[in-house]
């Protein structure tokens, strides 16, 4: 059973409490939302405001109590400023994961593939289905013809209906089918 008895013996300070809460709260938000720190500072303030008002400021050890609340201040806003610093240096950093992470990547063709039929190339220690970019000034070319053989290097440049698409490295890219 929950008593409150606890509330009528030690003195405790409600506006003390929703103060170390407040900083909580501050804290949390200054992880989820992009704004330098502010919300931080802010938690710092309160937290060391709500801890002073909670306890007796008038006993002998005071001095106990303020050397570890400036401690433990200390260490909460280091740790938050380096978890900011570090979110700020992964937001700028390039995507390396999903889909937007294959972009560029270098693979070598392992089975043709052309323009009108997909073939597998293997890129980023992985096997995938690919098809041939089309450069727009050989989009009124006959592409359905040509391939990229395999062995020959490409460089990964987006993606279509669930497959790469590739463009070729060398400088002679296609070579007619061996089927035509």
């Amino acid at each position: 059973m929950l008593s409150l008895y606890v509330l009528q013996v030690l003195p405790v300070d409600l506006t003390a409490v929703a103060l170390v809460l407040l900083a909580f709260a501050l804290f949390v938000v200054d992880l989820k939302v992009t704004n330098h720190g502010l919300p931080t500072v802010g938690g710092i303030v309160t937290l060391v405001l709500g801890v002073l008002m909670l306890f007796d400021t008038t006993a002998l050890d005071f001095w106990v109590l303020l050397v570890t609340l400036v401690i433990v201040a200390i260490l909460m806003g280091a740790f938050f400023v380096g978890a900011l610093s570090k979110v700020l240096k992964a937001k700028d950093s390039p995507v390396t994961t999903g889909a937007e992470g294959m972009i560029g990547e270098v693979g070598v063709v392992r089975e043709p593939v052309g323009i009108s039929f997909p073939g597998w190339v293997f890129v980023h220690g992985e096997r995938w289905q690919a098809i041939a970019a089309v450069a727009p000034e050989d989009a009124h070319k006959r592409e359905d013809k040509r391939v990229i053989r395999a062995g020959r290097r490409v460089q990964v440049v987006g993606f279509r209906d669930g497959k790469i698409v590739v463009l070729p490295l060398e400088y002679v890219t296609f070579e007619h089918s061996p089927e035509s």
